[in-house]
């Protein structure tokens, strides 16, 4: 789950959605990280204040790791926390961004890498975060601040895919940099606020030895499933770089 379970960080909200995410780990193994809207960003304006408070009610009804991993048999993955609220590394000059903007910084990337590092060679590799990592198509916006730099340290990673949400409007893009190659997966949202009022839509993905597939699958009201839709990705699968590959660009701490 690519964050935003609750609305305005309430206790009330949490508890439902805790209760809504268990009837999802008792069928398949889950990972969640937080959204913009689970964070009290109240807390820290510009970083003045209580940083460990942005999190603190997501920790006691959520969970207490803000960048959990999880390794199964064949694919790992490892969250990486954009939501900062109103700390630095995810402020920009646009009052607009406040609040709303992710941010990332060079050690949340040094610890992904050490994560990764214990992934099997042959594993797919997923990194989940909450702000699209690409610019939306309807939105026109950036989910991160400083999205270039950002790009440019996440595709040092050396990960397939990296999966976000936020922006409400499922893509899939190839992102191609000096430091590295991974695909962008941005999924819609499981509400009623899709941009451009189209259907709500899931992201699935496919490996094998040779190739990755992504399509999404947007929601069909009228058999009540969602189905097969033409948005989809196919590219080959590559070789993952040594764990001891270059480190990223360097990043606000």
């Amino acid at each position: 789950m690519s964050g935003d379970v609750s609305q305005r960080a309430r206790v009330h909200e949490f508890r439902d959605a805790r209760a809504w995410l268990d009837r999802f780990a008792a069928c398949a193994p889950l990972m969640v990280v937080p959204g913009n809207h689970d964070t009290a960003w109240w807390h820290a304006p510009f970083g003045w204040g209580e940083a460990d408070a942005l999190h603190a009610r997501y920790r006691e009804h959520i969970s207490a790791e803000l960048e959990p991993v999880l390794h199964l048999p064949g694919v790992s993955l490892v969250g990486l926390n954009s939501s900062l609220g109103m700390l630095p590394p995810a402020l920009t000059w646009y009052p607009r961004d406040w609040r709303v903007k992710g941010g990332l910084t060079t050690a949340q990337i040094d610890a992904a890498r050490r994560k990764l590092a214990v992934t099997p060679p042959e594993s797919l590799r997923i990194a989940v975060v909450h702000h699209n990592v690409v610019k939306g198509r309807l939105s026109k916006r950036w989910g991160l601040a400083r999205p270039q730099v950002q790009l440019d340290a996440l595709a040092a990673l050396d990960v397939d895919v990296i999966c976000s949400g936020h922006d409400h409007e499922e893509r899939l893009e190839l992102v191609t940099r000096a430091t590295g190659q991974f695909v962008a997966s941005t999924a819609n949202t499981l509400s009623n606020r899709m941009r451009g009022h189209r259907p709500s839509a899931v992201t699935v993905i496919e490996a094998n030895a040779s190739a990755l597939t992504l399509r999404a699958w947007p929601y069909d009201a009228s058999a009540r499933a969602y189905t097969p839709g033409p948005l989809a990705l196919s590219v080959p699968r590559r070789p993952h770089r040594s764990t001891n590959a270059q480190p990223p660009t360097p990043l606000r701490r």
